[in-house]
This record gives structure tokens, sequence and C-alpha cells, in this order.
């Protein structure tokens, strides 16, 4: 009999302390439920020498956390689950206005860096869940697979998705200003949403963790790369790649409207197709900030090698930004400081100004300078016609709401456009067309003969554009100086072309690429 009670002294000694353990355990949960006005109910319990145990449990905070896991087992080194999901929803009535009192008990109701550290204090050391889902108003956030381990005062997080992305992080508590402090952060994901077919992104950040928000930033240049993307059926984006800075304020509520965040995007190489337009090399900064419900692009610099739509534009600069509603991103407010264009040897661009996208109709002024004309005829060839000279111009075009269904994008119209020449120059037109009609109609023959070496002294003209047809008016005086004694001449021209269907021929001369290809043949099969 001795040896029997002393063979079961330790164990029963080890028993012992294990129920004291836990019934100070249980009145101290009892005492945190009650303060923080928690509910819990669990099923199939089971108690031993291993810990806890719980096929479900739920905890709630009414009206607006929910807490539900399963297959629970909880123990002072290790705690794991199947799955726990998290709800969260918004204190608000029914008329959207928040609930002054409700939020009042919630922040009353945060637990102070004492009861922090004595949580963490107690956490196991262990701590695996094969899947954490949040949700917010019942719609699925964010699933995650978590692992983590503590040492001391430090837990060492990893959090994995479904969709390739993996985060790793060192979280420890600051007791003294009542936040987590978050370490070494580094997020690694694959890109493959939001119209990315291929890419990946490494961004390393370090943060803060408090009772109503989390402040992210990055603790060095994170690093993207693109192969391939489709943001919609208008955007493809070629091969890219860049770098980010940024930092994130985020409410624990996670209302859109409520984040605070700036990022800067480092383009080194960014090509892609827009429409039936493409553009290439884009290299510069872009800044991107949310405030308010309210979102900004901007860059201080940004520089466009090419952009094809029939006719090249190079070397395009721009510096400027456009702020905008989240609720109503497409009508903002354009700003530039800088916006020109290499064209024809010549260039366009805009004066310092802004656009009110809210407000059509909306006018601004595109200038011409010295546009080369010897370079418009290289491009937009006519049998038998040659010409040199420079021109300078204005062109008026005002911004008017979009009468066609379906499509967001403004209509463009000008009225009054003029051109004018910097200096003389020549137009020589002859051809076998021209010379059957001079036959035919010896009347014009004077005519024929002065253009087919017409040297001018000023050209001038009109330009107007609207429904994609283009108007142009011109006035050219001159002589030749082989016909009639080189006698004045003034002449009178009057052009009409179809704008859209002008350069997409010009495209389609071109050797453009086969998705902008595709999209001609889709858009004038649609046409006819």
């Amino acid at each position: 009999m001795a040896r029997l009670k002393k063979r079961y002294w330790i164990p029963s000694l080890i028993l012992l302390i294990i129920v004291i353990l836990s019934l100070y355990g249980w009145r101290y949960w009892l005492s945190f439920k009650d303060e923080h006005n928690l509910s819990i109910d669990w099923q199939g319990i089971d108690i031993g020498l291993g810990g806890l145990s719980f096929d479900e449990l739920t905890i709630s905070q009414q009206p607006q956390l929910s807490l539900k896991a399963s297959n629970v087992k909880l123990s002072l080194s290790t705690f794991t689950a199947k799955s726990i999901d998290i709800y969260w929803s918004d204190s608000t009535d029914k008329s959207g206005l928040p609930k002054v009192t409700d939020t009042q008990e919630l922040n009353q109701s945060s637990p102070n860096s004492s009861t922090v550290s004595t949580i963490i204090y107690w956490l196991p050391n262990n701590i695996n869940v094969d899947s954490l889902t949040f949700y917010q108003q019942k719609k699925e956030l964010v699933n995650l697979k978590v692992q983590a381990t503590k040492e001391q005062n430090t837990i060492q997080l990893n959090l994995s998705s479904n969709n390739q992305h993996t985060l790793t992080a060192n979280l420890s508590f600051d007791q003294l200003n009542s936040c987590f402090e978050i370490k070494e952060g580094v997020l690694t994901t694959s890109l493959n949403q939001f119209g990315i077919e291929k890419g990946n992104l490494t961004l390393p950040f370090t943060g803060v963790l408090t009772s109503d928000k989390v402040i992210l930033k990055s603790s060095d240049n994170a690093l993207f790369n693109i192969e391939k993307a489709k943001f919609s059926d208008d955007l493809i984006v070629k091969p890219s790649v860049g770098k980010l800075t940024f930092e994130v304020t985020i409410p624990i509520s996670l209302e859109s409207k409520q984040i605070n965040a700036k990022s800067t995007l480092t383009i080194n190489k960014f090509d892609g197709i827009f429409k039936a337009s493409e553009f290439k090399s884009a290299v510069g900064n872009i800044d991107i900030s949310f405030n308010n419900n309210q979102f900004t692009i901007s860059t201080p610099a940004l520089t466009i090698q090419q952009v094809n739509i029939g006719v090249n534009f190079e070397k395009i600069r721009l510096a400027g930004s456009y702020s905008a509603s989240l609720n109503a991103p497409s009508k903002g407010l354009v700003k530039w400081t800088k916006a020109q264009a290499a064209i024809f040897s010549g260039s366009v661009f805009l004066d310092q100004g802004q656009l009110n996208l809210a407000k059509l109709p909306q006018q601004f002024n595109l200038r011409l300078k010295k546009i080369q004309l010897k370079d418009i005829l290289a491009k937009y060839p006519a049998d038998g016609l040659a010409g040199d000279g420079a021109i300078d111009g204005t062109l008026p075009i005002t911004l008017l709401p979009s009468s066609k269904k379906g499509t967001a994008f403004n209509e463009v119209v000008i009225k009054n456009g003029q051109l004018v020449t910097v200096n003389e120059g020549y137009l020589q037109f002859e051809n076998t067309a021209l010379k059957n009609y001079a036959q035919a109609n010896p009347n014009m023959k004077i005519l024929t003969d002065i253009i087919k070496n017409f040297h001018y002294t000023k050209l001038s003209g009109m330009v107007s554009y609207q429904n994609e047809i283009a108007k142009l008016g011109l006035n050219i005086q001159g002589n030749n100086r082989d016909v009639e004694n080189g006698k004045a001449v003034n002449l009178n021209i009057n052009l009409e072309e179809n704008i859209a269907k002008l350069l997409i021929s010009l495209q389609l001369s071109d050797q453009i690429n086969e998705p902008i290809r595709k999209r001609i043949e889709a858009y004038l099969k649609r046409k006819s």
C-alpha cells in the first residue's frame, strides 16, 4: 500500500497543479469575458493532460464581432485549429449612420496593455491554423494559413494563402505605447490577380498595429515584374519591371473611405496597348494616394518613348495629376504643368492648365510648333505630291459628354483651329491622273502647270473636327516662277477626311503587332 501511494504521489501532485491552474485560468477567462462583453459557446469539449480540445468553439462580441472555430486543441505549448472564421460587421443603423454608443462601448472594452501582455505571456509557443478566414458584412475578404512561433515577447508570424501570397514578420508588443511593432516583414506574391496573368512582387515592410488601425510602410524598395497583364478589354500590358514604396493607414473596420495610403511607383520599363494604340518604354515615377474616399495619381516626370495611334508621338513628357472620388473615378480633375510630344520633326504641347471632367464641356488648346510638311507627306503619301515647309498652329479642343450608349469616353470637338507657315516653302504635284485631267479640261492647264512647282510665301488653314470627320480649309499664296512670269497666285483648297478610318489605314500599313491588328479588324467588322 505504501509503495502504491508513493507511485501515484507525483502524478497526483501534477494533476492537482493542473487543476489549480485550470481553475485560475478559467476564473481569469470569466473575468476577462465579462469585462469585454464576450459570449462563448462550445461543442464536443475534452479535458485531459494534453490540454483542452473543442469540436466547435464560438466567441462573439455583439453586434460587431464573431469568431467560429473547429477542431481546436489548446495546451500550454501548442494551439491548433482546422478552421477559424472571423466575422466583422460595421456598427451602423439602418440609416447608415454610426451608432455612437456602440463605438464608445467598443473603445471602452478594448484590452489595456497589461491585459495584452498577460495574453502574450500565456500564449502557446506554437500556433497552427489551417484556415483563417476574415469576413466583413458576411463577405469573404481573405483566407490564410497561419503558423506562428513565440520566443519571449516576440512572435514570428508566417501567413500564406491559396493565391500564392506569403507574408512573414516579427511582432513584438510595446507595452508603453500599447501597440504591436511589426519588424522584418516581407510580402511575396505571384501577382496573378486584377488582370495580371503572370508576375511577381517582393515587398519588404515595417509597421505598427494598434487597437483601431494598422500603419504599414515599406522598409526598402519593393520589386515587381509583370510578364503580361490585361487590366481591361482596352488595356494590355507587356513585360514591365519597376519598384514600389508605400505607406498606408488602415482602420480595423476595413472601411475603404477611412483608408489613408500613399505610394510611389518607379517604372523602369512599361510597354503596352490601349485600345488600338501601342505605347513603348514608359519611364518615371508615379505617386498614388488615397484619403477620405478620394484618390490622386500624379507624376513629377513621366517619359514615354513612343505612342503609335497610326501617327507616332515620340519623346512624350508628362507632369501633372488626376484626382477623383472612388465613387466616381471618371469624374475627376486633371491638372498638368507639362504635356508635350515630338511629331513630324516638330512638337505638340499644352499650356499649363486643368480640366474638370465632372463639369463638361471643358476646353483647352493644343499647340503645334514647326511641324514639317515633308514628314506629313511621307506618312500620308499621295501619288506625285511632294512639299516642304514648317507649320505652327493652335487647335481649340472641347471635351463633351459621350452621346453614345455603353461608352464612358468623352467626345472631342475642334472649332476654328488655325494653321500658319513659319516661313516659305514649296509644293509639287504632278501625276498621270493630273495630266489626263488637264488634257480633258484645257481651261485648267495653267493651274496644273502652276502646282507642278509652286513656291508659297504663306500657307494658312482653318481646322474643324467632329464625329470623326476633320475638315481643312487651306489658303496658299505664292507663284511658279516658270509659269506666266511668276505671277502671284492665291489658291483655296478644301479637304475632308474621316480621321478614324485614316488612322486605321495608316496603322494597317505599318508593321503593327497582332493584338492591335485583331482589334482593328473587330472594329471594322462592327462598323460594317
